[in-house]
């Protein structure tokens, strides 16, 4: 009985390691794909980005107008999205792609100005270490937090609230 266990126990796994080897998951795309899944702000939206074929990707991101924002972008913030060094000046949508949607937005107004309060919230220990999340407790570790201010899409100011 002892080797069929072993066998059973075998075809189990590959058949667990077969199922999850189909489920999409963002961390198996390239990047910018990566980064403009973590920049669509509906959850249904970004399962039907994942189970997309890389050719079909670029109409789906027209359709929720990710596309013309991502070539709004000028080389220079396209380059930071890949490396997360957004600077005050870039638009909005460049952190977007460098760090994901914020975990906490807050608006504030004054004297007729409207300014964006966004928080990013990054994992800097633990088994998502380095990535962005939408709370601290997501982490399963230490994490750090970056509040951006953004004015007419504009970032204006950069804090690093660690």
């Amino acid at each position: 009985m002892a080797p069929r266990s072993g066998i059973g126990a075998i075809v189990l796994g590959l058949g667990l390691a077969l199922v999850s080897a189909c489920t999409p998951n963002p961390e198996r795309l390239d990047s910018p794909a990566r980064n403009f899944y973590y920049a669509i702000e509906d959850d249904d939206k970004q399962l039907e980005y994942l189970k997309l074929k890389e050719s079909e990707r670029q109409a789906h991101l027209e359709k929720l107008g990710l596309w013309a924002k991502w070539l709004e972008l000028s080389s220079e913030e396209r380059e930071a999205a890949e490396t997360g060094e957004i600077k005050v000046g870039f638009k909005e949508f460049a952190a977007y792609m460098a760090w994901g949607l914020p975990a906490d937005v807050r608006v504030a107004e004054a004297r007729g100005r409207e300014v964006r309060y966004e928080t990013f919230i990054r994992c800097t220990s633990g088994p998502k270490i380095g990535r962005y999340v939408s709370s601290n407790v997501d982490c399963d570790g230490t994490s750090s937090e970056v509040q951006i201010a953004v004015e007419k899409g504009i970032v204006t100011e950069i804090k690093y609230l660690d």
